[in-house]
């Protein structure tokens, strides 16, 4: 071979190595910050949370045995910074506590109601319900169509959350069942994944045997606690980011429920903030039906309801005053419950929700009960004056 040849031969080898070694880098994927690692079967230090009852109504469980779930959640609430009260009569450790750990987050659950029960455990309520989960998070589930790895939209579906910044919560197996004679076969065990590298995931197990210790163990998805674990469904997990607003909605009365009749005002407000911002406003109806409102100050009824993602305005404006969104007479058609999802958007992170909040409340009908009630007051006022009357009369007569 010419030097020549060598020269190219040499070029070429370096540029297929530069082109792998880019191809490796940009395969890399970590959270924005560090997910808290928690441990289940923490049993033996202060504070320890494994020995703690899980579950409610006569559930045999423990934190320790069957918390993997509710102790990924609680390490993905502690990198959202979201922490949650509880009171003594639902404490653990039999004082108030309020915080972010999986003792916390356990008693918590089981003061909210937040424990039901599945085919899975159906002694008590041993088992997540994952509507009482707080607020703050948003959620959604997804399925993984293969049995010998991850098929390639899960794949597309995970790597995006992470580079979004949300944490992913997966169901696992490593084997054909879950444990001993257990005849579960796909989600035995909960794990966390914080990122990518290659093509193996970085994760966070919730169990480390160590009863000592109350961090999980920082591992990846082939080398788990158990062994290499086969993701079944997962969870995607947003909820608020290091750059959220602080949105305030505000409603005009105040209150639970309101009656046909009633007008009531909703507004949102960022304080202290100029940026101009897109507000939404997402709408589950009496009927289940789920719906954009969009304000259109040009029409007679300027507010209407869309299927399609929509804005409340079409243009960002800033918020730093009281905005109205909401203001009309209730009638018939809104009897019933009806929830509000608000939230902002900057323009050039389109789908990035910023400062959720939701609010919720119930539109009775007109309360026609309050005349009827009054007119049966005064005839009973009527007969008993009357009977006053006539046994004043009577008690005359026999003196």
């Amino acid at each position: 071979m010419t030097q020549h040849g060598r020269t190219c031969l040499g070029v070429a080898l370096f540029l297929v190595t530069f082109l792998m070694g880019l191809t490796c880098f940009s395969q890399a994927i970590e959270l924005p910050r560090v997910v808290p690692a928690f441990n289940q079967a923490y049993t033996d230090g202060p504070d320890a949370w494994g020995d703690c009852p899980l579950g409610t109504i006569g559930c045999p469980d423990q934190v320790c045995t069957t918390g993997c779930l509710i102790t990924a959640f609680s390490s993905v609430l502690a990198y959202y910074e979201i922490e949650v009260p509880v009171p003594a009569r639902s404490s653990c450790t039999g004082e108030a506590r309020s915080g972010m750990d999986p003792g916390i987050f356990n008693d918590w659950l089981r003061e909210v109601g937040g424990y039901g029960r599945c085919a899975q455990d159906p002694v008590g309520n041993c088992c997540l319900i994952w509507e009482q989960l707080p607020a703050e998070l948003e959620i959604t589930t997804h399925v993984n169509r293969s049995e010998v790895g991850l098929n390639a939209v899960a794949s597309v579906v995970i790597d995006h959350a992470l580079r979004q910044g949300h944490p992913v919560i997966a169901g696992v197996h490593w084997d054909d069942s879950c444990n001993g004679g257990s005849s579960q076969t796909e989600d035995c065990h909960w794990v966390i994944l914080t990122g990518k590298r290659d093509d193996t995931y970085a994760i966070v197990d919730p169990f480390n045997p160590d009863p000592t210790s109350p961090y999980g163990v920082r591992t990846t998805l082939d080398a788990g606690v158990h062994g290499s674990y086969i993701i079944d469904r997962f969870v995607v997990v947003a909820g608020p980011s290091p750059r959220d607003v602080a949105l305030e909605i505000g409603a005009d009365p105040q209150g639970a429920t309101y009656q046909v009749g009633d007008r009531i005002r909703l507004t949102l407000s960022i304080p202290g903030s100029s940026a101009a911002l897109l507000p939404y406003a997402r709408a589950t109806m009496p009927s289940g039906l789920v719906a954009y409102a969009v304000l259109d100050e040009t029409a007679s009824e300027p507010l209407r309801y869309s299927a399609a993602r929509e804005s409340l305005v079409p243009d960002p404006l800033p918020l730093n005053s009281d905005w109205t969104w909401y203001n009309r007479t209730l009638s018939e058609s809104d009897i019933g419950r009806w929830t509000w999802e608000i939230w902002v958007e900057r323009a050039d992170e389109p789908g990035i929700k910023q400062g959720r909040q939701t609010i919720a409340y119930e539109v009775q009908p007109a309360a026609a009960s309050s005349s009827i009630g009054a007119a049966v007051l005064g005839i009973l006022l009527v007969v008993a004056i009357a009977a006053i009357a006539l046994i004043s009369t009577l008690g005359i007569g026999q003196e």
